[in-house]
């Protein structure tokens, strides 16, 4: 059953990057994936994510769309965030993208 979910889930994301290259719209709005900005080693930016998973100063956790991303690094500091997108600031070594 796990499987025939994904293979929806593939061919629907698929469909939709096709969509948008076709029409020329940005595809993380269309698969509703979510868009890291990073500036040097000390900032990111994340818009369209789901939640917040965990947050201490070394690793921050944050869901996005069936994917989590762990930020890792020292003096980590969420700045800013709301329903659509959110800042870290710090020292930042390392984004594990976690399927």
């Amino acid at each position: 059953m796990k499987n025939i979910k994904e293979a929806i889930r593939h061919d629907l994301v698929e469909a939709g990057e096709c969509f948008a290259e076709n029409f020329c719209i940005p595809k993380e709005v269309v698969v509703n994936s979510s868009l890291l900005h990073m500036s040097g080693c000390s900032d990111i930016i994340i818009e369209n994510f789901k939640g917040i998973l965990s947050y201490t100063c070394c690793e921050i956790i944050v869901r996005g769309n069936g994917i989590k991303y762990r930020i890792s690094g020292n003096n980590l500091l969420i700045v800013y965030y709301s329903s659509e997108d959110m800042r870290i600031s710090g020292k930042i070594k390392e984004i594990k993208v976690e399927i």
